[in-house]
């Protein structure tokens, strides 16, 4: 396992020095990263998914979007559980599931309805919103280290790997989920800065 590098080493790195200003603002740089992650993973989850419809559709575009959409339905029920279960989570009331639909472009959806004060309604939104991206990366990477852990049968690397591609077709999110994100994550954007600067001025 990789071991992460201290708060101090990243300062250092910075190089703007080790006052409380510098740790200030290598805090502030790392926690636009740390709340932007999930968004850019997302694009480039959406990058790969394009390049498969690129690639499929070389040969038939129907095709292409038929196995995007349909044939890694494992991607939509994980993309749909995940939301699901963060709203439970979270406190949010949700009104309605379907794992599986073909309206307006969407495969499935949920609705759910935001309650308890306003730091738990933009917590709802966005850990709501951003739960399938967290979610399909953590599979994905625990499914990957399995596929590399050890020799599998030719049907296990099969099924292992149809897993793996209907994560990575699904685990983005959706224009409402972003909308929902940054709707809620600047509740966020305080403690991450503070658990960042007290490591760095006390770690």
């Amino acid at each position: 396992m990789v071991a992460l590098p201290s708060m101090a080493h990243v300062v250092a790195w910075f190089g703007w020095g080790n006052g409380p200003g510098a740790i200030a603002a290598v805090s502030a740089v790392l926690t636009v990263v740390v709340l932007l992650a999930p968004v850019v993973a997302g694009l480039i989850l959406f990058g790969l998914e394009r390049l498969q419809v690129a690639l499929i559709g070389s040969l038939n575009r129907d095709l292409a979007y038929f196995f995007v959409n349909f044939v890694t339905f494992p991607g939509t029920f994980v993309h749909e559980m995940s939301h699901l279960i963060f709203a439970v989570i979270t406190g949010a009331e949700v009104n309605e599931v379907c794992m599986f639909e073909n309206d307006g472009g969407r495969l499935g959806h949920i609705s759910y309805r935001t309650r308890g004060p306003w730091f738990m309604e933009a917590t709802q939104h966005s850990l709501t919103a951003v739960a399938p991206t967290v979610v399909g990366f953590a599979l994905g990477y625990v499914l990957l280290k399995y596929i590399f852990a050890g020799a599998h049968s030719v049907w296990a690397y099969v099924g292992l790997w149809y897993l793996v591609i209907s994560l990575i077709d699904h685990s983005t999110m959706s224009n409402s989920d972003l909308e929902h994100y940054f709707q809620g994550v600047w509740i966020f954007i305080l403690p991450v800065f503070l658990v960042f600067f007290g490591l760095g001025y006390w770690g």
